[in-house]
């Protein structure tokens, strides 16, 4: 009987010890919810269309007040804040309204959450124009985001986009 309990509870210590090395294991990141990751997702929606149809109050909509906007190709372009960012779209459109011929398709966006309670986040783009007969592709690359919560949601705190190749 003794043998029997010494063995339950050496088997029930191992259990415990085994439990608690597992859980030690784990990553401390937060843990994101579906319904961010659904919001961070509908980001990427915001910045195309407000891109693609010359809306820039919708595409700054997605920005944090404090985001910074890079192009890293050649000397590479910064835009740090949303009025640098409004000065640098508005002057992209050219004064232009409406659909700018262009389309913007993303790849399903890598999304991890950061023991700093953001998430980071990298995506494929293509841009497609659109203003001849068939649409071809004008530029293709990746962006590495970075997403904070605000008090009005998700927002991109960061955004370095890199190029394939120079955009024509």
């Amino acid at each position: 009987m003794k043998q029997v309990r010494v063995l339950v509870v050496g088997v029930l210590l191992g259990l415990m010890l085994g439990i608690g090395w597992v859980y030690a294991q784990q990553d401390n990141r937060p843990a994101l919810m579906p319904h961010d990751y659904s919001e961070i997702g509908q980001l990427y929606a915001t910045i195309n269309h407000g891109g693609d149809f010359r809306d820039a109050d919708l595409w700054l909509s997605a920005f944090s007040d404090d985001a910074v906007f890079t192009i890293v190709v050649g000397s590479g372009q910064e835009f740090a804040g949303k009025k640098a960012l409004s000065e640098w779209r508005h002057q992209s459109f050219r004064g232009q309204v409406g659909d700018a011929k262009v389309r913007h398709w993303d790849g399903p966006p890598r999304i991890t959450p950061t023991s700093e309670g953001m998430a980071n986040a990298r995506s494929y783009f293509m841009v497609y124009d659109v203003s001849g007969k068939s649409p071809t592709i004008s530029s293709s690359g990746y962006h590495d985001d970075v997403f904070v919560k605000t008090a009005e949601g998700w927002r991109v705190k960061s955004r370095k986009v890199y190029f394939d190749a120079p955009p024509a």
